[in-house]
C-alpha cells in the first residue's frame, strides 16, 4: 500500500512537473525570417547587413536548403546574430520600391515569371535556391547560387558577418576558418587552389596580380602562428613529363619563397611540384591549359 502511494505520487509531480522542465528545455531557435519590407525597415532602425534567400515554390532544393541547413544550430546563430535574414519568393506577383525604383513581375500570370527585384539581385542568372547579401547600406555585396550543407554555408556567411570580404578573398580566408556546423573535423584537407597566381607556359615567375592574393595568405598565416601548410605546384600537359615536374616545382618553391620574404617562418612550410597530374580543367583548350598551371595550398596544421 505505501508503495502503491509512492508510486501515485510520483505520477502525480511527473504529469504535472515533468511536461513544464520538458518544454522548458525543448525550446529550438530558429532563424528569425523577414519580408523584404521589413528587412528595409528595419535596417533604417539599426543598419545590419542583410542576408536574402531567393527561392520559389516549386524548387525542390529550396525546400532542402530549409529542412537541413537552415535548421543548423550554427547557422542560425550567425544568421540572427550578424543579418537581417530575408524570405524572397523570387516569382512574388505583387510590387515593390526600393530605392526610389519600381520593381514588378512583368509577366504575374505567366508560367515561372521572375520578379524584377530577383532578377536584379541576381544579375539575371535566375537559378534556385540563391542566396544574395547586402551590407549595412543595403547596397549589393555578392550572391552564391544551388544548394549549400551547413559546412558550405557557414564560413562564407562567417565571411561576411566579420568584414573580412573587404580585407581578403573567401579562398584565403577559408584556408584559416574552423567549422562548427554539423560536427566537420576542425582541420581542412582539401586543397584551395590561389586562382590569382597564374604563370606563362614554362615559367615560373611570379606576377604582381597575384600579390595581393599571396599577401592575404601572409595575414593569415601571421594572425594563426601554429598552422602550417604545403605549397603544390602544377603544369598543363605540354612538354615531357620530367620537365614538367621541374617546372612545377619551381612554380611552388618561388611561392615559397615569397612567403619567406614576407616574414613567415620556412619551417611552417613544405613545398612540391607534381607536373601535369590532376588537372582542373580541359588541357586541349588554352583557357584550360591556364587554369591548370597553378599553384594549390593544403592546410596541414591549425
Amino acid at each position: 500500500m505505501i508503495k502503491l502511494i509512492k508510486y501515485t505520487a510520483i505520477l502525480v509531480l511527473s504529469t504535472f512537473i515533468g511536461p513544464r522542465l520538458f518544454s522548458q528545455n525543448t525550446v529550438v531557435e530558429k532563424i528569425k525570417w523577414h519580408s523584404f519590407e521589413e528587412a528595409v525597415a528595419l535596417n533604417k532602425e539599426s543598419p545590419k547587413k542583410v542576408f536574402i534567400d531567393l527561392y520559389t515554390d516549386w524548387c525542390g532544393w529550396c525546400k532542402q536548403l530549409d529542412k537541413t541547413t537552415f535548421s543548423d544550430t550554427t547557422i542560425i546563430r550567425l544568421m540572427n546574430k550578424y543579418f537581417i535574414a530575408v524570405k524572397f519568393n523570387a516569382e512574388r506577383k505583387d510590387t515593390i520600391i526600393f530605392n526610389n525604383y519600381t520593381f514588378v513581375n512583368p509577366n504575374p500570370t505567366g508560367f515561372r515569371s521572375p520578379h524584377q527585384l530577383a532578377s536584379s539581385l541576381l544579375k539575371g542568372r535566375m537559378s534556385y535556391p540563391s542566396m544574395t547579401f547586402l551590407d549595412e547600406k543595403m547596397q549589393m555585396v555578392t550572391s552564391v547560387q544551388g544548394y549549400m550543407k551547413p559546412q558550405d554555408l557557414e564560413p562564407i556567411l562567417a565571411y561576411f558577418a566579420q568584414d573580412k570580404y573587404l580585407k581578403m578573398t573567401y579562398d584565403t580566408f577559408k584556408l584559416s576558418y574552423k567549422i562548427e556546423s554539423t560536427g566537420t573535423a576542425k582541420v581542412a584537407t582539401q586543397a584551395v587552389i590561389m586562382n590569382k597566381v597564374k604563370f606563362d607556359a614554362g615559367q615560373s615567375t611570379i606576377k604582381e596580380i597575384a600579390y595581393p592574393q599571396l599577401d592575404s595568405m601572409v595575414v593569415v598565416m601571421k594572425n594563426n602562428v601554429n598552422m602550417k601548410i604545403e605549397i603544390n605546384g602544377f603544369t598543363d600537359n605540354t612538354g615531357n613529363t620530367t620537365t614538367n615536374k621541374i617546372i612545377s616545382e619551381k612554380r611552388a618553391k618561388a611561392v615559397y619563397d615569397y612567403f619567406v620574404a614576407k616574414g613567415i617562418e620556412a619551417a611552417r612550410m613544405t613545398y612540391a611540384g607534381y607536373g601535369s597530374i590532376n588537372p582542373i580543367a580541359d588541357n586541349t583548350t588554352a583557357e584550360g591549359q591556364k587554369r591548370n598551371r597553378r599553384i594549390e595550398i593544403k592546410i596541414l596544421s591549425k
